[in-house]
């Protein structure tokens, strides 16, 4: 019984301090610096991304969904993906 007041404190401490944090502020602008690291864009490089030409000739992992992009040309998800094979690193 007596974990029960614990608890609910613990469940009370919590919700007010996520509610704190909560979307409210979304609106507001920050300067912050975004970047994504994806397989089209392994390096978070500004403007990097959709860089692939589909090409049937093009080195390992960064062609992948070539065929599928082959009428689309470039700037569009030609590496959407890559292989990592058992014990490689990226």
């Amino acid at each position: 019984m007596r974990k029960f007041p614990l608890l609910l404190l613990l469940i009370v401490v919590f919700s007010l301090q996520v509610s704190s944090q909560g979307l409210d502020n979304l609106y507001r602008l920050s300067n912050a610096k975004t970047r994504s690291i994806s397989p089209e864009n392994l390096t978070g490089e500004k403007g990097k991304g959709g860089m692939a030409s589909p090409s049937k000739n093009a080195p390992p992992n960064t062609a992948n969904a070539s065929d599928a992009a082959r009428d689309l040309g470039q700037g569009w998800k030609v590496n959407p993906f890559i292989i990592i094979k058992p014990g490689q690193t990226v």
